[in-house]
């Protein structure tokens, strides 16, 4: 229900035409959830775990959803799992002083550049929402987990979000040491956010083109029993919504094949991680070309769910 939820915001966010709100959705769900606490309290699907050692109620801190949070720390078996940690060690306290719909381009520096920017336009939408309200859903979430005895641990907070965002910029690095963890990155994201835009305004050539070389986005994920989680085929993952990369007219013939690594989280794709496959691939330029193609699509899919991925685009131009 709570990946349900990340795509049915997502949408409702996209539309300008929804008689809903992502509050109207938020609530639904919780309703549904408080039903079944009453009907049936320690059911094993409140606590129950993913592949990657979340339980609800991490999913629901990682999305700022206050609601949800309320409803599942209503039954003792939550509450009494509320210090549990995944697979990385990261608990419900600290996903939601990470505080993801806000700061994602504080750990990946990388997406605020012209060919990444494209992905975008989902967390922004998120992050402009909440930012209408100061961000209490944040806050509310912080302070309903402190209430059911989350303990607030800011240095192994800080600690475990640097290992999950090792693009961090050493100033970022540097104000993490000496500030709060959730205030030091919200301000991070926003300011670089604002800065992006200002210089788009005056000139978008003035924006960095791509990445530096050898940024990478993806990481490898941990399991329940600590051991690496391969990445998942596309065809594995449940996608509502799948975008066909579209090609124009070049002055290229031939055939190429990238392999893409995908993040997602809450329904969008976040970030990607390209390896070219041919043995004798195009010039520079056609390369930039077919990333700018599978990342235009790829900013289109929506699928359930935190998950790495991998998928295969041929391009063959005759």
């Amino acid at each position: 229900m709570i990946e349900d939820l990340d795509l049915e915001v997502r949408k409702i966010l996209e539309s300008s035409k929804s008689d809903k709100t992502p509050e109207d959705a938020e609530r639904a769900v919780a309703d549904e959830i408080g039903a079944l606490v009453r009907r049936s309290e320690g059911h094993l699907s409140l606590t129950d775990v993913d592949l990657r050692g979340r339980t609800p109620l991490m999913l629901a801190a990682r999305g700022s959803y206050p609601l949800v949070v309320k409803a599942l720390l209503a039954d003792p078996s939550v509450k009494l799992r509320v210090n549990q940690p995944d697979a990385d060690g990261v608990t419900a306290w600290m996903l939601a002083n990470f505080a993801p719909t806000l700061t994602l381009v504080a750990c990946q520096p990388g997406t605020l550049t012209r060919e990444r920017y494209v992905l975008l336009p989902p967390y922004l939408r998120r992050m402009g929402h909440l930012l209408q309200t100061k961000a209490a859903a944040i806050g509310e979430v912080i302070t309903l987990l402190r209430q059911s005895g989350a303990e607030a641990d800011e240095d192994a907070a800080k600690r475990l979000w640097l290992a999950q965002c090792p693009n961090a910029t050493p100033a970022l690095r540097e104000a993490l040491a000496g500030g709060r963890l959730m205030q030091t990155l919200v301000n991070e994201a926003l300011a670089r956010q604002q800065e992006f835009n200002e210089t788009a305004t005056k000139d978008v050539k003035l924006l960095p083109e791509k990445p530096p070389d050898g940024m990478k986005f993806t990481r490898e994920d941990k399991g329940r029993n600590g051991a690496p989680l391969p990445a998942l085929d596309v065809q594995q993952l449940h996608c509502v919504h799948m975008e066909k990369p579209q090609i124009g007219t070049l002055q290229w013939s031939g055939n190429v094949l990238i392999r893409a690594v995908v993040k997602t989280s809450a329904g969008v794709v976040e970030t990607v991680d390209f390896e070219t496959m041919s043995a004798r691939p195009p010039a520079a330029k056609f390369m930039d070309y077919f990333r700018a193609v599978i990342l235009r699509a790829l900013a289109g899919y929506q699928c359930k769910g935190d998950h790495t991925f991998e998928q295969e685009f041929e391009f063959d131009y005759r």
